[in-house]
């Protein structure tokens, strides 16, 4: 398989809203909890392998101040609302992700572009097809 280049990436959507054209970055982490089963007295840690899961998912993306489909007032607006599912679709592969918005920050810098970042809490197994 060819490397992967993040312009690559052809669909990125949001509880059905394409966000694309505004993301900066986001970062998805999917790992595994690993059960410790050490016994009093080893000498050395043991473990077997645990859930799988994820980390929380940083999104960040330039800020659009459309008062009701601007990226900022809809991302903002699902925070603490139902389960959204996250589509990433790059280089013919798509990992589905179902994500909470948890927060919303708006970090300003005078002089500079407006971006936020959005996290999303996964809540559920991440499909890649």
């Amino acid at each position: 398989m060819a490397r992967l280049h993040g312009k690559d990436v052809a669909t990125l959507t949001l509880a059905g809203q394409t966000l694309l054209a505004d993301t900066i970055s986001i970062e998805i982490n999917i790992g595994a909890d690993v059960h410790d089963t050490t016994t009093m007295g080893d000498d050395w840690k043991e473990g077997t392998a645990g859930l799988k899961g994820g980390t929380d998912i940083s999104h960040e993306m330039f800020y659009d101040d459309t008062a009701t489909t601007g990226t900022w007032a809809y991302v903002a607006g699902l925070v603490g609302g139902a389960s959204s599912s996250l589509i990433v679709v790059a280089g013919g592969r798509t990992l589905t992700v179902p994500v909470i918005v948890k927060e919303v920050g708006l970090p300003l810098t005078v002089g500079d572009m407006a971006k936020f970042t959005a996290t999303y809490q996964m809540i559920g197994a991440a499909a890649i097809t």
